[in-house]
């Protein structure tokens, strides 16, 4: 009894062949461009207090007193505490809807989205994306070389320079 047993248990062994068993496939990562897609709300910004820091530090060098200058910062850039609305629905055609009115292009590739709007200069901007929040870096080099280029007058293009001064990136933060 013991002896067939046993050459059942040998025979199963032998049945299974030489096949080991394998490891589960591993879930693909999901396309960071699928994730992007959806409505994004604007929460916040990285570069409000540096931008309003540098020119409010111009217009005191320039002779204006602490209160004049901050008249000035208040009235070129706004309250900080005011509340900004900017809503972005990405959607899977290729477009993108900026505060459910102007319709843009995109394009996605790698960490990259060039959005382009009719009439203007497509511009690129670095994204990280989870389930619930959008990051959007804008490189402010490309934004300063054109400067003089679109600037009304040389004024103008010296005192975007200013607040745009030792700022590598805006990052804008956006929510679902």
């Amino acid at each position: 009894m013991r002896i067939p047993l046993m050459l059942t248990v040998l025979f199963a062994m032998a049945c299974g062949g030489d096949s080991k068993p394998t490891a589960p496939t591993p879930a693909p990562e999901p396309d960071p461009a699928a994730r992007l897609i959806g409505t994004w709300r604007y929460t916040g910004n990285d570069f409000y207090t540096k931008v309003a820091s540098n020119l409010r530090e111009h217009l005191l060098e320039q002779g204006l007193t602490a209160s004049q200058a901050d008249m000035v910062v208040f009235d070129m850039i706004g309250d900080p505490n005011e509340t900004f609305s900017l809503i972005l629905n990405f959607r899977t055609d290729g477009t993108v809807i900026v505060d459910n009115q102007q319709t843009d292009r995109y394009e996605v590739s790698g960490n990259q989205i060039t959005i382009t709007s009719s009439g203007d200069a497509p511009f690129t901007v670095i994204y990280e994306v989870t389930d619930t929040t959008l990051t959007l870096r804008y490189p402010v080099a490309p934004l300063l070389a054109t400067v003089g280029l679109e600037a009304e007058d040389e004024e103008e293009a010296e005192l975007l320079r200013v607040m745009l001064k030792d700022i590598a990136y805006m990052t804008m933060f956006f929510s679902r």
